[in-house]
């Protein structure tokens, strides 16, 4: 084997490893805490020239608590769920159960839509603590307002 393919293999079995778990609080709302455990980040498939990004697939645990500082120690983690994220700044989206995908304005963050924007920056752009403002570390990546469509597959998501 000569010295560029090994460099090659090696440099694409790191890109396809996957990162070990990550640990975040999701959101605190109304005296309840959601906490999520995010593993094995898979790059799945390439947007377009027309629509540029990655579909990336995530594992995530679920756990709730009443206090924001509870220790993971004391967090009772629900079964791990596949989850699909396109990322992009084009169009962002998050995969929809049953298919499909919906987009996301991440140029706007509010109630309704702060837990799957800091899920969304999670999955995206792993090791990134937003803090306090996920909106303006999304806009620090270059994520504008763009409209939140639902696409009826990955295809139509890209065209």
């Amino acid at each position: 084997m000569n010295p560029k393919s090994l460099f090659l293999g090696l440099a694409l079995a790191a890109l396809a490893s996957p990162v070990a778990a990550e640990s975040y609080l999701g959101r605190c709302k109304m005296g309840e805490c959601l906490h999520y455990d995010q593993s094995d980040r898979r790059v799945e498939a390439q947007g377009s020239s027309r629509v540029p990004g990655d579909l990336v697939r995530v594992t995530l645990r679920q756990a709730v608590s009443d206090r924001p500082d509870t220790p993971k120690k004391h967090l009772q983690f629900d079964a791990p769920s596949e989850v699909r994220f396109f990322c992009s700044t084009a169009r962002p989206a998050f995969g929809l159960q049953g298919g499909g995908y919906q987009g996301l304005n991440l140029g706007q963050i509010f109630g309704a839509n702060e837990l799957v924007a800091n899920m969304y920056l999670r999955a995206c752009h792993p090791g990134v603590d937003p803090g306090r403002n996920i909106e303006a570390t999304l806009q620090g990546f270059g994520y504008r307002p763009t409209p939140d469509g639902t696409f009826a597959s990955f295809e139509a998501l890209i065209r």
